[in-house]
C-alpha cells in the first residue's frame, strides 16, 4: 500500500499461490480454465481469486492464480504470469524481460508488440527518417566480420530513397533476434540482406510483413526462400490484420 501511494502509476501483479490445495483437495490435473471453466477445481480457483480481488483490487492491477512445481505436482499458469508482466512493463524494458522468459508463446507475444511499434513508427515520414541515425548496419557488420567495411559495401546496394526503410527493418530484425533467435547463435546479416531489400515501397506494410516472417524464420527454422514466401503472404494479409 505504501509503495502504491508513493508511485501511483506503478504496475503491480499479485500471484495467488497454492491454489492446487483448494477443493477438491486431492485433485490436480492441469490445465484449468479458471476464468470460465465449470469443473469443481476451476470454480474453487475462480472464487479464491475473486475473493483476493475484492481485498486487494485497489492495490494491484491483476491477481493471477499460480502453482509452482512441487514434487510430482506440475506447475500451472506461469505462462499467464509471464504474459501479464510483458503487457504491464515499460516497452523499453519489455524486450530485456522477454529474452529471459522460456515460454515460447510469451516470446511471440512480445515480438508481435515489438513489430506493431515498428509498424506505427514506419507509418510516418518522420518515423522512417529517424532510422537514418541508426548505427545498426555498421554494428552488425562489425559483429559479423570484425570490421565495418561490410556495412559500406552493403549500403551501396540500397537505393537512396529506401535506405531508412532498410535500416528500420534491419533494426527490427536485430531486436526480434534478441527475443526469438536461437540460443548461442548470431544474426546472419548476409543471409537476411536479400530479404531486407525487397518490398519497401510502403514502409509500415514492409515492416509488419517482414517482422512476422522473421519470427517464423527463427522460431521454425525456415529457409530464406520459404521466409520470402511468408513475407509475401503477410503482405497480402496486411489489410485484414
Amino acid at each position: 500500500r505504501d509503495m502504491r501511494e508513493e508511485v501511483p502509476e506503478l504496475p503491480a501483479i499479485t500471484a495467488l499461490t497454492q491454489v492446487d490445495r483448494l477443493r477438491p483437495l486431492r485433485e490436480w490435473q492441469p490445465p484449468y480454465d479458471w476464468q470460465w471453466g465449470s469443473r469443481p477445481k476451476e470454480v474453487s480457483i475462480r472464487e479464491a481469486t475473486r475473493y483476493r480481488q475484492e481485498q486487494l483490487g485497489e492495490l494491484c492491477d491483476r491477481i493471477l492464480p499460480l502453482v509452482t512445481r512441487s514434487g510430482d505436482r506440475p506447475e500451472w499458469n506461469a505462462d499467464a504470469l509471464a504474459t501479464a508482466l510483458i503487457e504491464l512493463i515499460d516497452p523499453a524494458k519489455e524486450l530485456r524481460l522477454a529474452r529471459f522468459l522460456r515460454d515460447r508463446e510469451t516470446k511471440i507475444t512480445a515480438s508481435a508488440r515489438l513489430i506493431d511499434r515498428y509498424r506505427l513508427q514506419m507509418s510516418t515520414t518522420q518515423g522512417v527518417t529517424a532510422f537514418l541515425k541508426s548505427p545498426v548496419l555498421k554494428f552488425l557488420a562489425t559483429l559479423t566480420t570484425g570490421s565495418p567495411t561490410l556495412a559500406y559495401l552493403l549500403a551501396e546496394q540500397i537505393p537512396v530513397e529506401q535506405l531508412p526503410v532498410v535500416l528500420g527493418k534491419l533494426q527490427l530484425a536485430y531486436d526480434l533476434f534478441k527475443v526469438v533467435g536461437p540460443d548461442k547463435a548470431q544474426l546472419d546479416l548476409l543471409a537476411l540482406w536479400p530479404l531486407l531489400l525487397d518490398y519497401n515501397d510502403q514502409p509500415d506494410r514492409a515492416a509488419w510483413a517482414f517482422g512476422h516472417a522473421m519470427v517464423e524464420y527463427w522460431s521454425q527454422g525456415l529457409s530464406t526462400a520459404k521466409t520470402r514466401q511468408r513475407i509475401e503472404h503477410y503482405l497480402e494479409q496486411y489489410d485484414t490484420r
